[in-house]
């Protein structure tokens, strides 16, 4: 439930009338994670998806049900209507692996806990188990863990860093803009959701970067910092700063990703300011500039949508940010073959 739980808070006032069906165990091939949700009301309304429409009006079925009767149920599915190898004529899914769905009605949830964990900033590291019974008396626990949301913070407030926040909003990050110029550090130039600061850039994340560091946020948590201005008296101590922060994590500098928008020329004067700052160029090679994919981009929005490939793509590394018909195997992997969140327990 953890991965939209702050979006059932209208089902946890009314869990008589609610279910929610969550992807506990998967094997193979599958178009969602573990732990991906979708509450399921006993007149067919429906929040979010499992598989992107292969096995839904199956398990809102199956829902529905489990509302009626009161109980929780497990419902498998795999490729060609065959669930976990047993041979049925079920829902197929199509993407040719096997997933296991928990399904319970919220009458019989903690709801203390679930509600406490609803009002949560859900960019926050989350832990909920969940002890359970199905239908045939079989004993078990469901063990789900969300991990600190990464971390975009960027440098200068403008249309680019507008429409690249507003992406890293979308996509579940915790968006920092900071800028220096009262005009443009306003909060009608911020997408709703980001959190702006004014002050000089390099100060203000050297505050930031502190406080990551100090808070109980989750240590292994990705963080960006992007430099989007291009001023040296601005974007260079930025970048100072990200990389000597960057050192402080050196048994995980791949969990700090540093970026600076602009021309080749601009990052080749970068480099060099850097350089009379004492970094070595291995520290300098670990700036990414011009940030971005090559995709042509012609606008703002395209520009953006450029930075925030790269951006993605550096924080799932080793992904290659290759086009997908260029390879072959499972397109994402990074996701375990076989996995799952129930464990078993004695009757």
């Amino acid at each position: 439930m953890l991965d939209r739980l702050s979006s059932y808070l209208d089902c946890l006032q009314d869990p008589e009338n609610w279910a929610v069906a969550t992807i506990v165990s998967v094997r193979g091939s599958s178009p969602s994670p573990v732990g991906t949700s979708m509450a399921v009301s006993a007149d067919l309304r429906i929040i979010g998806s499992l598989s992107g429409g292969c096995v839904e009006s199956a398990v809102a079925v199956s829902a529905q049900d489990a509302l009626a009767a009161g109980g929780v149920r497990r419902e498998s599915f795999g490729p060609d209507g065959t669930p976990f190898g047993v041979a049925g004529l079920g829902v197929a899914l199509t993407c040719g692996g096997e997933i296991e769905v928990l399904i319970q009605p919220l009458a019989t949830a903690d709801l203390g806990a679930l509600r406490a964990l609803a009002g949560q900033d859900p960019r926050t590291p989350a832990t909920l188990t969940r002890e359970l019974q199905d239908r045939d008396g079989a004993r078990f626990t469901v063990t789900e863990h969300r991990a600190g949301a990464p971390r975009l913070i960027l440098s200068g407030v403008h249309d680019f860093s507008f429409h690249l926040a507003r992406l890293g909003l979308q996509a579940g990050w915790r968006v920092e803009l900071v800028d220096l110029r009262p005009a443009f550090a306003t909060n009608e130039r911020v997408p709703a959701g980001a959190t702006l600061h004014l002050g000089h850039p390099a100060s203000v994340i050297t505050e930031l970067l502190d406080q990551h560091l100090d808070q109980d946020w989750d240590q292994d948590s990705w963080t960006g910092i992007c430099v989007m201005t291009h001023h040296p008296d601005l974007d260079v101590p930025v970048l100072d700063t990200a990389l000597r922060w960057q050192a402080q994590r050196a048994d995980d500098a791949a969990r700090c990703f540093i970026g600076a928008m602009g021309s080749r020329s601009s990052a080749r004067r970068r480099d060099a300011a850097l350089a009379e700052l004492g970094h070595s160029q291995a520290a300098r090679d670990r700036v990414v500039s011009p940030l971005g994919l090559d995709l042509g981009a012609q606008t703002a929005p395209e520009t953006a949508m450029s930075m925030m490939a790269q951006l993605i793509a550096a924080k799932n590394a080793p992904a290659s940010a290759a086009p997908l018909t260029r390879g072959s195997g499972p397109i994402n992997t990074l996701r375990p073959h076989s996995v799952s969140l129930l464990e078993e327990m004695a009757v």
